[in-house]
C-alpha cells in the first residue's frame, strides 16, 4: 500500500511522540555526524545556537515531498531568525534522486546520508516522513510523525515555541482551539445534512458524498451515517460512500464495525489513500500500533 497523495487528515499519527520515537519532548537530541550529498560533514553541534528541524525522508513517497515543501514555505516566512532545515535519507542508492527533488522544488536543504542508518536507530524513526524540531539548546520540542492535514500548523508551532514567541499554554491554543457549538453550527449542519439527502434524491451522488462529508467536518455523526447510509441504498458499491460511513462509525466510537466497512472500501478502491488514513485511526484507537503503521505508510 503505497500513499500517492494524503489530503484528508485529522489527527496525528500517534497520540505522544514516545510511541515513535525513542527519546521524548524536552530530551536531548541524540548526536550525530552524517555525510552531506556535497561532500560536507555535518553535525548537530554545528547546529547550536539555531533551532534546527529535521526531516526524515523518502525520495517514493508524496507526502515527503509534501513535508518538504511546507518547511520550504515555513522557512520562507521565519527571514532573519536562527531556523535551519536539514533533510535525511537512509539509502546512498537515492542521493541523486534525492538531490534532484530538492533542486527542482528550489529547496537548498543539507541533503544527509544515514546509510548505515545509525541515526534512524538513535532517534527511533519508524514512520516517513517524521519531522523533529530541535531547540537552541539541543533539546527535543516536538515531532510530527507522517505528514497530516495540520502539519504546517504543528510544524510552525513548534518553531515558533522554540525560538521562545510562544509557551507551552500558547502551542496549546494554537493546536486546539476549543470551538463552542453555536446555534448557527447546528444549522449548518442540518442545512449539509437536508442537502445530502436531496441529492440522493436527485441521484447526485458525488454532491450527496461530498455533503454528507462535511457533517463529519462539523462534528455531527448521526447525519452523517444516515446521509451515507442513504447514499449507500442506491450505490452500494460506492467506496467513496463506504469510506464515509466508515469514518462517521469512527467518530462514533464503533471501531470494529468501521474497521469491517473500511476494509471492504479499501480493496473496491483504485485510489485508497482516504480510506487507509481511516483504518490507520481505527486501528490505532483500538490500540494496534503494528497495523496502524502498516495502514498509514
Amino acid at each position: 500500500m503505497k500513499i500517492i497523495a494524503i489530503i484528508f487528515s485529522i489527527l496525528l499519527f500517534f497520540s505522544h511522540v514516545s510511541n515513535a520515537l525513542s527519546i521524548s519532548s524536552g530530551e536531548t537530541a541524540p548526536p550525530f555526524t552524517l555525510s552531506s550529498s556535497e561532500g560536507k560533514t555535518l553535525s548537530l553541534s554545528s547546529y547550536k545556537g539555531k533551532v534546527t528541524v529535521i526531516i526524515f525522508w523518502r525520495t517514493d513517497q508524496k507526502r515527503s515531498l509534501l513535508a518538504l515543501q511546507d518547511a520550504q514555505n515555513i522557512l520562507g516566512n521565519l527571514k532573519g531568525k536562527d531556523v535551519s532545515v536539514i533533510s535525511v535519507i537512509g539509502e546512498k542508492e537515492t542521493m541523486d534522486e534525492a538531490k534532484k527533488i530538492l533542486a527542482d522544488n528550489s529547496m537548498d536543504f543539507p541533503l544527509l546520508i544515514d546509510s548505515d542508518r545509525q541515526m534512524y536507530g538513535d532517534y527511533g524513526i519508524r514512520v516517513f516522513p517524521t519531522t523533529m524540531v530541535i531547540d537552541k539548546e539541543g533539546l527535543l520540542v516536538d515531532s510530527i510523525p507522517s505528514r497530516p492535514a495540520s502539519y504546517r500548523l504543528k510544524l510552525n508551532g513548534y518553531i515558533r515555541k522554540a525560538l521562545g514567541e510562544i509557551d507551552e499554554a500558547g502551542l496549546d491554543s494554537l493546536l486546539h482551539p476549543q470551538k463552542e457549538v453555536t446555534d448557527g453550527d447546528m444549522l449548518e449542519a442540518t442545512r449539509l445534512y437536508n442537502l445530502s439527502l436531496k441529492f440522493v434524491d436527485m441521484r447526485m451522488y458525488d454532491q450527496a458524498i461530498e455533503s454528507a462529508a462535511n457533517s463529519i467536518k462539523a462534528k455531527q455523526a448521526d447525519k452523517a451515517l444516515t446521509a451515507f447510509d442513504r447514499a449507500l441504498e442506491l450505490t452500494p458499491e460506492s467506496h467513496d460512500a463506504q469510506t464515509g460511513r466508515g469514518s462517521a462509525l469512527l467518530m462514533k466510537g464503533d471501531v470494529d464495525s468501521a474497521i469491517k466497512i473500511l476494509d471492504k472500501a479499501a480493496l473496491a478502491n483504485p485510489y485508497p489513500q482516504k480510506t487507509y488514513y481511516e483504518l490507520g485511526k481505527a486501528y490505532e484507537i483500538r490500540g494496534d500500533k503494528d497495523k496502524a503503521v502498516e495502514m498509514y505508510k
